[in-house]
Protein backbone atom coordinates (compact mmCIF):
# COMPACT_ATOMS: atom_id res chain seq x y z
CA UNK A 1 0.00 0.00 0.00
CA UNK A 2 1.54 3.47 -1.09
CA UNK A 3 1.56 6.55 1.33
CA UNK A 4 0.02 9.51 0.38
CA UNK A 5 2.81 10.94 -1.11
CA UNK A 6 3.79 8.13 -3.45
CA UNK A 7 0.56 7.79 -4.33
CA UNK A 8 0.38 11.92 -5.86
CA UNK A 9 4.20 10.96 -6.80
CA UNK A 10 2.87 8.23 -8.90
CA UNK A 11 -0.24 10.07 -10.12
CA UNK A 12 1.85 12.56 -11.13
CA UNK A 13 4.07 10.45 -13.45
CA UNK A 14 1.38 8.52 -14.62
CA UNK A 15 -0.86 12.48 -15.79
CA UNK A 16 2.68 14.04 -16.65
CA UNK A 17 2.01 16.78 -14.70
CA UNK A 18 4.64 19.38 -14.35
CA UNK A 19 3.42 21.58 -11.37
CA UNK A 20 6.17 23.68 -12.62
CA UNK A 21 4.33 25.07 -15.39
CA UNK A 22 3.16 28.54 -14.07
CA UNK A 23 0.63 28.98 -17.23
CA UNK A 24 -1.69 25.44 -16.11
CA UNK A 25 -1.23 26.45 -12.08
CA UNK A 26 -4.87 26.73 -11.95
CA UNK A 27 -5.08 23.43 -13.56
CA UNK A 28 -2.73 21.72 -11.81
CA UNK A 29 -3.94 22.56 -8.02
CA UNK A 30 -7.33 21.11 -8.96
CA UNK A 31 -5.62 17.64 -10.39
CA UNK A 32 -3.83 18.00 -7.15
CA UNK A 33 -6.75 17.95 -5.38
CA UNK A 34 -8.30 15.30 -6.86
CA UNK A 35 -5.33 13.12 -6.24
CA UNK A 36 -5.86 13.32 -2.44
CA UNK A 37 -9.55 12.77 -2.65
CA UNK A 38 -8.42 9.69 -5.21
CA UNK A 39 -6.04 8.79 -2.40
CA UNK A 40 -8.89 8.52 0.18
CA UNK A 41 -11.91 7.93 -1.04
CA UNK A 42 -11.07 5.12 -3.79
CA UNK A 43 -7.34 3.66 -3.53
CA UNK A 44 -7.02 3.32 0.58
CA UNK A 45 -10.68 1.66 0.12
CA UNK A 46 -9.98 -0.57 -2.68
CA UNK A 47 -6.47 -1.50 -1.99
CA UNK A 48 -7.40 -2.50 2.00
CA UNK A 49 -10.16 -4.91 0.13
CA UNK A 50 -7.67 -6.30 -1.83
CA UNK A 51 -5.61 -6.91 0.92
CA UNK A 52 -8.25 -8.67 2.81
CA UNK A 53 -8.97 -10.93 -0.16
CA UNK A 54 -5.59 -11.88 -0.68
CA UNK A 55 -4.69 -12.28 2.88
CA UNK A 56 -8.22 -14.98 3.31
CA UNK A 57 -7.11 -16.79 0.61
CA UNK A 58 -3.85 -17.92 2.05
CA UNK A 59 -5.66 -18.21 5.27
CA UNK A 60 -7.97 -20.83 3.15
CA UNK A 61 -4.71 -22.47 1.28
CA UNK A 62 -2.98 -22.95 4.80
CA UNK A 63 -6.24 -24.61 5.69
CA UNK A 64 -6.42 -26.42 3.37
CA UNK A 65 -3.17 -27.57 3.36
CA UNK A 66 -4.14 -28.92 7.96
CA UNK A 67 -6.82 -31.19 6.14
CA UNK A 68 -4.54 -33.16 3.65
CA UNK A 69 -5.26 -35.84 5.38
CA UNK A 70 -9.34 -35.80 5.22
CA UNK A 71 -11.38 -37.43 2.50
CA UNK A 72 -11.64 -34.58 -0.79
CA UNK A 73 -15.48 -34.51 0.81
CA UNK A 74 -14.87 -33.04 3.89
CA UNK A 75 -11.87 -31.31 2.99
CA UNK A 76 -13.74 -28.95 0.94
CA UNK A 77 -17.12 -28.72 3.23
CA UNK A 78 -14.78 -27.85 6.47
CA UNK A 79 -12.84 -25.11 4.28
CA UNK A 80 -16.03 -24.00 2.89
CA UNK A 81 -17.06 -23.58 6.73
CA UNK A 82 -14.18 -21.58 7.26
CA UNK A 83 -14.55 -19.31 4.32
CA UNK A 84 -18.11 -18.74 5.20
CA UNK A 85 -17.55 -18.39 9.09
CA UNK A 86 -14.15 -18.19 10.23
CA UNK A 87 -14.37 -21.47 12.48
CA UNK A 88 -12.12 -24.65 12.12
CA UNK A 89 -14.49 -27.03 12.50
CA UNK A 90 -12.34 -29.78 12.72
CA UNK A 91 -10.79 -28.47 15.96
CA UNK A 92 -14.11 -28.20 17.64
CA UNK A 93 -14.60 -31.93 17.12
CA UNK A 94 -11.25 -32.40 18.02
CA UNK A 95 -11.42 -30.40 21.30
CA UNK A 96 -15.11 -32.41 22.24
CA UNK A 97 -13.69 -35.92 21.25
CA UNK A 98 -11.15 -35.59 23.45
CA UNK A 99 -13.43 -35.36 26.46
CA UNK A 100 -14.67 -38.66 25.29
CA UNK A 101 -12.13 -40.87 26.85
CA UNK A 102 -13.01 -44.22 24.23
CA UNK A 103 -13.41 -42.54 21.28
CA UNK A 104 -9.74 -43.68 20.28
CA UNK A 105 -11.25 -47.42 20.72
CA UNK A 106 -14.17 -46.74 18.65
CA UNK A 107 -14.43 -49.03 15.36
CA UNK A 108 -17.67 -50.01 14.50
CA UNK A 109 -20.42 -47.42 12.84
CA UNK A 110 -22.89 -47.39 15.16
CA UNK A 111 -20.10 -46.20 18.21
CA UNK A 112 -18.96 -43.31 15.71
CA UNK A 113 -22.41 -42.30 14.55
CA UNK A 114 -23.16 -42.48 18.38
CA UNK A 115 -20.51 -40.14 18.81
CA UNK A 116 -21.38 -37.55 16.04
CA UNK A 117 -24.83 -37.28 17.53
CA UNK A 118 -23.64 -36.09 20.60
CA UNK A 119 -20.63 -33.67 18.54
CA UNK A 120 -23.73 -32.37 16.78
CA UNK A 121 -26.06 -31.81 19.82
CA UNK A 122 -22.86 -30.08 21.66
CA UNK A 123 -21.92 -27.81 18.35
CA UNK A 124 -24.82 -26.67 17.67
CA UNK A 125 -25.60 -24.46 20.42
CA UNK A 126 -21.87 -22.62 19.76
CA UNK A 127 -22.32 -22.85 16.01
CA UNK A 128 -25.90 -22.87 14.72
CA UNK A 129 -24.88 -23.07 11.06
CA UNK A 130 -24.28 -26.24 11.42
CA UNK A 131 -28.17 -27.16 11.57
CA UNK A 132 -29.17 -29.96 9.29
CA UNK A 133 -25.08 -31.31 8.65
CA UNK A 134 -25.11 -34.28 10.90
CA UNK A 135 -24.23 -36.15 7.89
CA UNK A 136 -20.80 -34.12 7.26
CA UNK A 137 -19.91 -34.58 11.26
CA UNK A 138 -20.14 -38.19 10.95
CA UNK A 139 -18.31 -37.86 8.03
CA UNK A 140 -15.53 -35.66 9.69
CA UNK A 141 -15.82 -38.04 12.87
CA UNK A 142 -13.02 -39.70 10.36
CA UNK A 143 -10.71 -37.42 12.53
CA UNK A 144 -10.20 -40.56 14.36
CA UNK A 145 -8.89 -42.48 11.61
CA UNK A 146 -6.37 -39.21 11.14
CA UNK A 147 -5.56 -39.14 14.57
CA UNK A 148 -4.81 -42.66 14.82
CA UNK A 149 -2.42 -42.73 11.66
CA UNK A 150 -0.52 -39.95 12.90
CA UNK A 151 0.13 -41.17 16.15
CA UNK A 152 1.07 -44.38 14.71
CA UNK A 153 3.63 -43.00 12.08
CA UNK A 154 5.73 -42.11 15.07
CA UNK A 155 8.25 -45.12 16.00
CA UNK A 156 6.26 -47.45 18.51
CA UNK A 157 8.91 -47.60 21.89
CA UNK A 158 9.88 -50.74 22.50
CA UNK A 159 7.85 -51.48 25.74
CA UNK A 160 7.82 -55.55 26.09
CA UNK A 161 7.38 -58.18 23.30
CA UNK A 162 4.28 -59.39 24.46
CA UNK A 163 2.62 -55.63 24.66
CA UNK A 164 4.28 -54.21 21.02
CA UNK A 165 2.91 -57.52 19.31
CA UNK A 166 -0.52 -56.59 21.05
CA UNK A 167 -0.39 -52.78 19.94
CA UNK A 168 0.42 -53.80 16.44
CA UNK A 169 -2.04 -56.93 15.53
CA UNK A 170 -4.83 -54.54 16.93
CA UNK A 171 -3.94 -51.73 14.74
CA UNK A 172 -3.70 -54.24 12.11
CA UNK A 173 -7.09 -56.42 12.61
CA UNK A 174 -9.15 -53.62 14.31
CA UNK A 175 -7.41 -50.62 12.72
CA UNK A 176 -7.70 -49.29 16.60
CA UNK A 177 -4.29 -47.23 17.91
CA UNK A 178 -4.30 -48.47 21.26
CA UNK A 179 -0.73 -45.45 21.65
CA UNK A 180 -3.40 -42.84 21.03
CA UNK A 181 -5.92 -43.84 23.13
CA UNK A 182 -3.30 -44.26 26.08
CA UNK A 183 -1.83 -40.74 25.30
CA UNK A 184 -5.53 -39.13 25.48
CA UNK A 185 -6.25 -40.70 28.60
CA UNK A 186 -2.59 -39.30 30.55
CA UNK A 187 -2.93 -35.86 29.02
CA UNK A 188 -6.69 -36.03 30.21
CA UNK A 189 -5.37 -37.98 33.56
CA UNK A 190 -2.68 -35.56 34.34
CA UNK A 191 -4.92 -32.48 33.44
CA UNK A 192 -7.70 -32.90 35.57
CA UNK A 193 -6.38 -33.40 39.60
CA UNK A 194 -9.81 -33.86 40.54
CA UNK A 195 -10.09 -37.15 39.40
CA UNK A 196 -6.99 -38.68 41.31
CA UNK A 197 -7.61 -40.74 44.52
CA UNK A 198 -6.55 -38.92 47.87
CA UNK A 199 -3.64 -41.31 48.19
CA UNK A 200 -2.03 -40.68 45.18
CA UNK A 201 -1.48 -36.94 45.23
CA UNK A 202 1.37 -35.29 46.82
CA UNK A 203 1.36 -31.32 47.18
CA UNK A 204 3.10 -29.96 44.50
CA UNK A 205 6.43 -27.66 44.57
CA UNK A 206 5.56 -26.13 41.12
CA UNK A 207 3.41 -22.76 41.63
CA UNK A 208 1.45 -23.58 38.79
CA UNK A 209 -0.53 -26.77 40.24
CA UNK A 210 -1.70 -27.96 43.43
CA UNK A 211 -0.60 -31.46 43.24
CA UNK A 212 1.82 -34.24 41.60
CA UNK A 213 0.82 -37.67 41.38
CA UNK A 214 2.64 -40.39 43.25
CA UNK A 215 3.79 -43.07 40.80
CA UNK A 216 5.31 -45.25 43.41
CA UNK A 217 1.80 -46.40 44.61
CA UNK A 218 1.34 -49.80 44.01
CA UNK A 219 -2.64 -49.89 43.18
CA UNK A 220 -5.05 -48.46 40.65
CA UNK A 221 -2.20 -46.04 39.08
CA UNK A 222 -3.87 -43.72 37.00
CA UNK A 223 -7.12 -44.77 37.77
CA UNK A 224 -6.81 -47.67 35.27
CA UNK A 225 -8.38 -49.91 37.21
CA UNK A 226 -11.58 -48.28 37.58
CA UNK A 227 -10.89 -47.19 33.26
CA UNK A 228 -10.73 -50.63 32.62
CA UNK A 229 -14.15 -51.52 34.19
CA UNK A 230 -15.77 -48.91 31.80
CA UNK A 231 -14.45 -49.78 28.79
CA UNK A 232 -16.01 -50.89 26.17
CA UNK A 233 -16.32 -54.49 25.60
CA UNK A 234 -13.74 -54.96 22.82
CA UNK A 235 -12.16 -58.71 22.56
CA UNK A 236 -9.00 -56.69 21.50
CA UNK A 237 -8.90 -55.27 25.17
CA UNK A 238 -10.14 -58.00 27.20
CA UNK A 239 -7.89 -58.97 29.74
CA UNK A 240 -5.35 -56.66 28.93
CA UNK A 241 -5.33 -54.82 32.11
CA UNK A 242 -5.41 -57.66 34.31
Amino acid sequence: MLGIEEYIARRKKEDKLNEFNMDERTQNMKICVDYIFEYFNNYLNSTEAEEKTVLKNEKLEKYHKQLREYDPEVREWAVGLYSEYGKQIHKHIGNIMKENTFFFLYNTDSEFRNASYDCYSQLIKKLPFLKDQAEMLFQLINYHRVESEQQFSYNVPYISEEINTWVEETWAKYHVNLLAFAYNWINYFFNNEDIWPATHRRKSQHTWRKYDYDYKQKSNLFNLDSLYRKMPKKSFIKGAFL
